[in-house]
């Protein structure tokens, strides 16, 4: 063996060995005590995992991911597939394809093939009997994490963002949004126009297209980058555009599958560094959806009675779907100093929030850049309306950088 080979070999002992000095978290899915006890004393003397939090059902768990696991961009997450339904398979499918750095193991009580495969299909990585685990499960984890890439590529952040009434604003500020985020980290970001019945985005920006989500999400067959990259309109270097199929000429006879949303939104993840969703009336089913792959929402509302209700209502809804409270951010829009709408203060105590992030009004300046169909940052760069955005950008990078 030559020497070069050898000491490459060494290198790369060396470097498997030094990813082991920083623990990784482990989160673990199950009702039973017995799984409990085992996972808790294979770690307890690991030099590889550490068990961070024991889940007893998925809302619970999707939580957990985001919170404690999407800190690291990296964990393990074990789940107990003993007597679960199709539902739930389909379900961790979700999980599993919004979390592409974390592995899944999924352990039993019994394996028979029909459950081996199912749990492939949703996504798991590899395969523990619970009476295994005492004596199996440290040496997985360092198998799992022994031969990581290079170059990793790590999936970009999913930003929501929902409208708590027509012409509340939400798609300047998705818009908006959007271009900060760009500004601000000079990545590839995202914007996915999810209202199908307006299209505010591609007229914002003064754009048109052939095609845009409807046709991404109508297809039967992979949904893969290549099927993305040529679906997106650009706006400009760094910032693309799925449009609405009331703007995509040839998606305007096409309905939004959105069975189909989560696996396309997985994708765009790995194309773009942000995604930033506006979503103005999504289906509860999927606004759950997208709640358990989100890793920031904002809800956008007016300070009025019938706006202020309803962002309650919304946020209690993405908390008991998977995101954490202080990944929500009620953002109140066109906020003026005087005027009769509800007061800040009151509408924060309604709601029941720490805090609310306002907007203040300027809708000269907003009509101003939607005539043009450009953002604030180009046409009305220096005002306090830009600088809003600017401030809510930031915010929203750490939020979901974990910083």
């Amino acid at each position: 063996m030559s020497r070069q080979l050898v000491l490459k070999r060494e290198a790369k002992v060396e470097r498997q060995e030094s990813s082991y000095v920083e623990q990784i978290d482990v989160v673990l899915l199950t009702r039973k005590k017995e799984t409990v006890t085992a996972v808790r004393d294979a770690l307890k003397d690991s030099s590889v995992g550490r068990l961070v939090k024991v889940c007893k059902d998925l809302t619970e768990f999707r939580a957990q991911l985001s919170k404690v696991i999407g800190a690291a961009d990296s964990g393990v997450a074990i789940v107990d597939i003993d007597g679960v339904s199709e539902h739930f398979l389909h379900e961790l499918s979700k999980l599993t394809s919004a979390y592409v750095t974390i592995r899944f193991l999924a352990v039993a009580t019994q394996f028979s093939e029909k459950l081996v495969l199912e749990a492939m299909q949703a996504g798991a990585r590899h395969f523990l009997r619970e009476s295994s685990i005492a004596s199996e499960l440290d040496t997985v984890l360092k198998t799992l994490f022994a031969y990581e890439l290079e170059t990793p590529v790590w999936p970009g952040k999913v930003v929501l963002v929902l409208s708590c009434s027509g012409g509340c604003g939400a798609t300047t500020v998705a818009v908006n949004l959007a271009n900060e985020l760009q500004l601000l980290t000079a990545k590839q970001v995202l914007i996915i126009d999810l209202d199908s019945h307006y299209g505010s985005v591609g007229p914002y920006l003064g754009l048109q297209g052939d095609y845009g989500i409807a046709h991404v999400l109508c297809r039967d067959g992979v949904i893969d980058r290549h099927l993305i990259e040529t679906s997106v309109v650009s706006y400009a270097d760094g910032l693309d555009i799925l449009l609405s199929p009331a703007v995509a000429a040839a998606d305007k006879l096409d309905e939004l599958k959105y069975e189909n949303l989560g696996r396309a939104v997985a994708v765009c993840r790995e194309s773009h560094d942000y995604v930033v969703i506006d979503a103005p009336r999504p289906p509860k089913r999927t606004l759950a959806d997208l709640a358990s792959v989100s890793q920031v929402a904002l809800v956008v509302f007016q300070l009025t009675i019938k706006d202020v209700d309803f962002a309650r209502s919304t946020i209690s809804f993405l908390t008991d779907h998977g995101i954490s409270r202080d990944r929500i951010i009620p953002v109140a829009n066109r906020v003026w100093k005087r005027g009769p709408l509800l007061k800040l203060r009151d509408s924060q105590r309604a709601i029941g929030a720490d805090s609310i992030y306002s907007i203040r009004n300027n809708l000269r300046k907003a009509v101003k850049s939607i005539n043009r169909g450009r953002p604030l940052a180009s046409v009305a760069k220096w005002t306090k309306l830009r600088h809003d955005f600017c401030k809510l950008a930031t915010i929203v990078h750490r939020l979901a950088s974990n910083e």
